[in-house]
């Protein structure tokens, strides 16, 4: 066991910084020693059932689901003690929600109480595993929660969002709950009313402008530059911080702390410029001090630092990449946990 406050006041402004990266469900050890390698002190592990945002969960029963939470759960249980010994802060973090998603992309969960019931109870039931686990740093509670339609007596986000956070808490006084606003956005977070539990930790993921994250993902659309112009806007350094600057102004005014769960660019966006965007991304975050996961190693190969430029080549880079390379000089920084 370890002590009450170790997690919750380790997590401040005075606390050393989380930088890391996200990984797919299964990432095997060899994976995570090259995390260690590169100095990498944290990782976002996502429990995710096959694709996303769509996976076999929008189909299946409770047993069906929990059996593939217990799966995945059971591997993250094994790769644990690696995390340990390399000194990388494991975040859990529930990707595919109990229910999936509909059509719509909402999350069943929202529309049905019995699955909302089911959030409910896998929360306390990992809360009761990883309470007394150190290397455990905390639970992001859901990805992305999309709530667009609210039905049969079920609860929006917000408020289940502040029943789970309490559920956890009551059973474990440790680790900090990582809660994100509506969708992961930076504006719903900048509206989101905080939740009044001790180790709260808000979370948003960074796409912004999307259309320049995430160009030509399925086939050839338009190229985007950045620095450079997203229809009739400039997109630089100070474009993007006066984005993150509505979260600085949100975490002052309520003196919460955050952490930014992903963010990106796809690797084959033109030049230097998925570069440029990181290291400005990195830069902001470093100045505000807050801890980091880049989306994502070692999953889809168009998120990958490990791969060049080109589109069509998706085997590793013989080389580190210019985007690898910035990650490992970022973790330099990286105290050991």
């Amino acid at each position: 066991s370890f002590s009450q406050n170790n997690t919750i006041a380790f997590y401040t402004d005075k606390s050393p910084r989380l930088r890391g990266m996200m990984v797919p469900t299964f990432l095997d050890e060899a994976g995570v020693r090259e995390l260690g390698r590169w100095g990498a002190n944290h990782i976002r592990w996502q429990l995710t059932w096959g694709g996303f945002p769509h996976s076999a969960a929008d189909r299946a029963n409770k047993e069906e689901f929990r059996n593939w939470l217990n799966g995945a759960l059971a591997h993250v249980d094994k790769m644990l003690p690696v995390c340990q010994e390399l000194g990388i802060k494991v975040l859990i973090d529930l990707h595919t929600l109990p229910g999936g998603r509909m059509e719509d992309y909402n999350h069943r969960m929202f529309t049905d109480k019995t699955w909302q019931d089911e959030f409910i109870n896998i929360w306390k039931e990992i809360a009761t595993k990883y309470k007394d686990n150190p290397t455990v740093w905390g639970y992001d509670i859901a990805n992305e929660p999309q709530d667009g339609r609210v039905e049969n007596g079920a609860l929006n986000w917000p408020t289940l969002a502040s029943v789970v956070a309490h559920d956890i808490r009551d059973i474990d006084a440790n680790h900090p709950i990582i809660v994100e606003a509506r969708g992961g956005d930076v504006g719903t977070l900048a509206r989101f009313q905080t939740i009044d539990v001790p180790g709260l930790v808000y979370s948003f993921h960074m796409y912004v402008p999307h259309s320049f994250t995430h160009q030509n993902i399925s086939g050839k659309k338009k190229t985007f530059h950045y620095p450079g112009y997203v229809g009739l806007k400039r997109w630089n350094k100070e474009a993007v911080r006066k984005v993150l600057d509505e979260i600085k102004d949100w975490q002052t005014k309520n003196n919460t702390q955050i952490y930014v769960g992903e963010f990106s660019a796809i690797r084959w966006a033109p030049g230097d410029d998925a570069y440029n965007y990181l290291k400005d991304c990195i830069d902001i975050f470093e100045e505000y001090n807050w801890s980091w996961a880049y989306h994502a190693f070692r999953e889809y190969h168009g998120w990958s630092v490990e791969h060049s430029g080109v589109k069509e080549d998706e085997t590793p880079a013989k080389e580190p990449t210019s985007r690898q390379q910035l990650f490992m000089d970022a973790f330099k920084k990286n105290t050991r946990q």
